[in-house]
């Protein structure tokens, strides 16, 4: 048996879905939605070796990832732990990228006018100080 060959039975697609859709903190009930299928049947799903395309393109739109994953990443490629790891660790997922983008925007709007109002003072300061000198 060649190394592809032996790669892709060792390939579970029904467990990488399950790990990216837990990794995104996306409960079955999405999936069962977007499928028209019930909660019971997601998790059947996921217990299979093979997915369907339907299935794991579904998969990949709401988890927002290239299919290429649920459909080739090796079983043995992540611990089990892993799927603690990201339960533990999804909390510093759910932001939006943008708002973070918006309020690094506005706080650096804040500094830069916080350091004009220093330079300013700075400058009166200096002034008045020449002022002294030359009277």
């Amino acid at each position: 048996m060649n190394n592809t060959e032996t790669n892709k039975k060792s390939v579970h697609q029904g467990k990488n879905a399950k790990l990216f859709r837990e990794t995104k903190g996306i409960k079955q009930e999405v999936i069962a939605i977007e499928l028209n299928i019930t909660q019971q049947a997601v998790s059947q799903l996921e217990k299979r070796r093979e997915l369907d395309d339907e299935t794991i393109e579904a998969y990949a739109r709401i988890v927002g990832i290239d299919e290429y994953f649920i459909r080739n990443m090796p079983d043995n490629s992540l611990p089990e732990v892993t799927s603690n790891f990201f339960d533990q660790s999804s909390q510093i997922l759910n932001f939006n990228p943008l708002d973070k983008l918006v309020e690094l925007y506005s706080e650096k709007d804040e500094l830069y006018e916080r350091m004009l109002l220093e330079k300013e003072k700075v400058n009166n300061y200096l002034e008045k100080a020449l002022d002294k000198l030359s009277k």
